[in-house]
Order: C-alpha cells, then structure tokens, then sequence
C-alpha cells in the first residue's frame, strides 16, 4: 500500500501528522498555561490563604483569651511592683541624703529648749553602750525641719479625735469667736479658791508643814463662804468658773475648749510638780547665799491658768496660785517676792491675757515689772513713754494642737516699744558675741510667731545698755513668759542681762560676780519652777 502512494500524497501526510501535532502540543500548553497564568496572582491567593490562616489562628485562639488576659495582668501588675519599688527607693534615698546633708538644727522654738548635740568619745560610754544610745537621741532629736514634722504630726493626730476621762471625741464645734472682739472674762466667781499654806520658813533648811486654807494670800480678804457670793472687789480673788466649758481639743496641757457663752478659748491647764518646790527653792537660796550683797529678787508669774481657765478643767490637787504660795514661804528672808497676784489683780478686768496664747499680754507683763520696780526702788516709765502698737495673731494653742476653731480666732496682739535710748547686744549660750539687732524689731513681726518679737528668740542672751545712768545691773533668770517685762525695764536699770536658762552653759553665779549684777530677779511661772526649767536653774547654780 505505501508503494501506490505517491510523493504529493505523503507530504500532505506529513503536514497533517504535522499539524496534529502542534495541536497537542497546543492543547498541552493551554493545560499547562493557567497554572502559569495564575502564579502571578498566586501571591493573592497565598495573601489570601494567610489571612484565612490568621482567621483560623485567631478562632482557635478563643478558647485560651482568658490566658492571655491573664499574662497581660501579671505584666501589669510587675510593672506596678517595680515602680513601687522604684519611686520607694527613691524617696528614702533623698531622705538619707537630705538627713546627711541638710543642716540640723540646734534649737526647738516650738518646745523652747536647745537640742540634743553629738556626743564626745570615752571609751567607757562605748563599753556600756551609752554612747551609741547618745548617738541615737541626737539624730532623733536633731531631725532637720523637726519643728515643722512635729505640727504636721499634731495636725494628722486631731484627725482621730481625743479623749477626755476615756470617752473618745470626734468632730467640730458650730460656734467659733470671729476673733474681732474679745469676750469680757472676768476672776468672779461663786467658788472660793483653795489654797494650802505653809509655815513661813527662813531657809529651805527644813521641810514646812501644810495648813488648808480657804483665803488667798497678799491681796485677798477675809474667807469667804461658799455659801454667799463675794462682793466684786478688786482685792478679792476667786477662782473663775464655767461649769458649762467643754474642751475641744488637747495636746499636752495645751487645750482649747468651748465656754458656755459659745466661744472658743485656749489655755495651757497647770500641772506644776509640787515635790519639786524645795529643789527651786533651794536653788534661789544659794543664789543669794553666794550674792550677799547682790539684791535678789523670786517672782513666779501668774499665767491666764489663774485669771481665766475654769476651775472646772483643773487637772492638778494644787492650783498655780496655791503651789506659787507654798513655794514662796521655803525662800530665805531675805529674798524679795515679787506677789503677781498683788500686781494683777486691780487689773484683771483689762487686756493682761490671752485668751487663746499660753502667755501674757504686754499690758500684765507691765504690772509685773511696775512691781518689780517698785521693789527694786527704780524708776518705771509711765505708759506714755511707750510707742504702742496692736496687730492680729494667732494663740500658741492653735499651734500646738491645730485646733480649726482657733485657726479662724485671731486676737490683738497689743505691744509697747520704749522711746528712750538703749542697744542690744546677742550673745550665745556660751556668752560668744553674735550681733547688734533692735531690742524689738516690729518690721519682722509675724503673726504666727509673734511673742518672737521680745529680743528676737529666747536662744540668746542679750545684753541692753540703757539711758538710765543709775548704775544699776540686773540680770535676769527667766522661762520664756518674762520676756514681755525687759522692755519695760530700759528706764530702770544701766545694763540688763536676759539669760533663758533652757539655753545657758555657764555657771550663773560666777557670771552674776562677773558682770557686777546689783540684782538679779529670777523669773519663771511656778509650773516651769517646779519641773525641767528648775531643775535646770539647779544645775547652772551648781555647774564647776
């Protein structure tokens, strides 16, 4: 058969096995060609399949998302810890560093006291363990802005109340002075004060028995009856009373309380250490006994305890007035009292006190000195010879408590500067010359901190040269509550010596022979002669 075939027949053979061919070689690449095709959007289709992917990893997520909730939780949490650490780290750092640094102070205004200072090496301190113990209180006592700490710490106390005979008090009172007037408060009263009266003594040689005794003494009359009221006498003196007083607030002995006619007041209650009044009074007794020639002079001032604080609040068997008394009968003969009942009581119907400041006001320290002069037999320049100023303050009570009531109960502070010439002097309690600065320097007056205005601060001695020219010397031996006097004696005396015995380190006895003193008044409230302050009065009497 392939033999009949002719050329021309095979060719068209060969072209059709030929074009069969390329047709499967065609359809093979048509087979072949959208997978190609589809490898440029296979990128897609791989995006595509990814995010299902992700979709799929997600659902099946789902059921561990509270897992997950919790790791996020845990992070939080150890980053919360490690801030906390952090910032606490950083607070106590800066406190070290600051207790390092920053300056310690040396006096505490507030409690009226110099401050711990660091202790000197013996090896026999370290062997029994004091010196470490020294140590210690200094860097506690010595804490910097301690004064400023001890406020915001009373603040946060009254916070939680207080409490009176166990009964825990919370809360404010509706009624509160404006402060714009001052209520009149008068000594009257129908409850006789009581008062136990020694034996009159010559020496503190001996120990004087105790006699009851419804009278006052120097300036007080007959008893009188509990039964009747007294007649209003200015020589009489009775205890004031306000049944109806609440207090309000306490920190120490520093309180304020509320009286029946709605105000608010602060006083300090007296808590003066009977068993302490032979100590004082031996102490005074050795001053002139090493002094003979020397006038001596005991004057225990009389504080608003006595003229306005009710009765009613008195925390002590003994009143201020009674143990002022009993400790004035153990002093020697010789030595001049000066009676504070006696010089205010005629005027206990003026401005003499605070009420709502532990101290006196100017006007009673004036009546004081007036006596103290007169004793003396000195000149006293009349209130005229004074240039008089008033402005507003807020009460030592407020401070020590941070009672809101007397935050909002400013009173006039009534002052008098001495016209005649004089200049003062500052020294340390080592007796080292400071400074020159005025006797009461009115352009730094401060509200807060106003009894600061007599002589600047009670830290340092001062030495006041006067016009005088009588050739007197006085030094006086104080607490805090004379410094109102001094400027009232610049006519009286040539030279004043001022040493707060809280910030003295010299024996006072040498001192006095030193400086010449022709008299010497020691002045102090009889709380403050009864406790720390006289038993400081005792050591400097006695320092080698």
């Amino acid at each position: 058969m392939a033999d009949n075939i002719n050329d021309k027949e095979l060719e068209e053979l060969n072209e059709i096995y030929r074009q069969k061919m390329e047709a499967l070689k065609s359809s093979s690449k048509h087979e072949h060609e959208p997978k190609s095709k589809k490898s440029k959007p296979s990128k897609t289709v791989v995006k595509a399949d990814k995010t299902v992917v992700k979709s799929a990893e997600k659902k099946s997520v789902k059921p561990d998302s509270k897992s997950d909730s919790v790791n996020v939780d845990d992070r939080k949490k150890k980053l919360a810890i490690r801030i906390n650490i952090g910032v606490c780290t950083a607070f106590f750092a800066i406190t070290a560093i600051c207790l390092i640094v920053l300056p310690r102070p040396t006096v505490s205004e507030t409690e009226k006291r110099n401050l711990a200072t660091f202790p000197d090496f013996t090896w026999k301190a370290y062997w029994s363990g004091d010196y470490a113990e020294d140590i210690s209180y200094y860097f506690n006592d010595t804490v910097p802005f301690r004064d400023t700490f001890k406020s915001i710490g009373a603040t946060f106390r009254s916070l939680f109340g207080f409490s009176i005979d166990g009964a825990e008090l919370n809360g404010t009172i509706s009624q509160v002075n404006s402060g714009n007037s001052q209520t009149e408060v008068t000594t009257q009263s129908t409850k006789p004060i009581q008062i136990v009266i020694p034996q009159t003594t010559e020496s503190s040689g001996s120990t004087p028995s105790q006699i009851d005794d419804n009278s006052s003494q120097s300036g007080s009359s007959d008893e009188t009856s509990s039964d009747s009221k007294p007649s209003p006498d200015d020589n009489i003196y009775t205890a004031p009373s306000d049944p109806g007083a609440v207090i309000v607030a306490q920190s120490g002995t520093q309180t304020a309380y509320v009286g029946s006619d709605g105000n608010v007041y602060g006083t300090v209650l007296y808590n003066g250490n009977r068993n302490n009044a032979e100590d004082y009074a031996y102490s005074v007794n050795t001053i002139k006994e090493n002094l003979p020639d020397t006038n001596v002079y005991s004057m225990l001032a009389l504080t608003q305890s006595t003229f306005i604080t009710p009765s009613e609040l008195y925390i002590t068997d003994y009143t201020e007035l009674s143990d002022s008394v009993f400790v004035s009968n153990m002093l020697s003969k010789d030595i001049k009292v000066i009676d504070t009942l006696e010089a205010l009581l005629p005027h206990k119907d003026e401005d003499i006190f605070f009420l709502r400041d532990c101290h006196w006001q100017q006007l009673g320290a004036y009546y004081a000195a007036e006596s103290f002069a007169k004793a003396a037999g000195v000149k006293f320049a009349d209130l005229k010879e004074y240039d008089e100023y008033g402005e507003y303050c807020l009460g030592s009570v407020y401070s020590a408590t941070q009672y809101d009531g007397l935050s909002e109960a400013y009173e006039m502070f009534n002052f008098y500067v001495p016209k005649n010439e004089y200049t003062t002097e500052y020294y340390n309690s080592n007796y080292e010359y400071q400074f020159d600065y005025p006797l009461m320097p009115t352009s730094d007056y401060n509200g807060n901190s106003f009894y600061s205005l007599f002589m600047v601060a009670d830290s340092y001695i001062k030495h006041i040269s006067t016009d005088a020219g009588n050739g007197r010397v006085l030094v006086v031996l104080k607490d805090d509550y004379p410094s109102a006097m001094i400027p009232c004696l610049t006519s009286s005396f040539e030279e004043i010596y001022v040493i707060d015995v809280r910030y003295c380190d010299f024996n006072v006895i040498d001192f006095c022979k030193e400086h010449g003193a022709t008299d010497v008044l020691i002045g102090m409230t009889t709380e403050s002669a009864l406790g720390e302050i006289g038993d400081t009065l005792s050591y400097l009497v006695n320092l080698q």
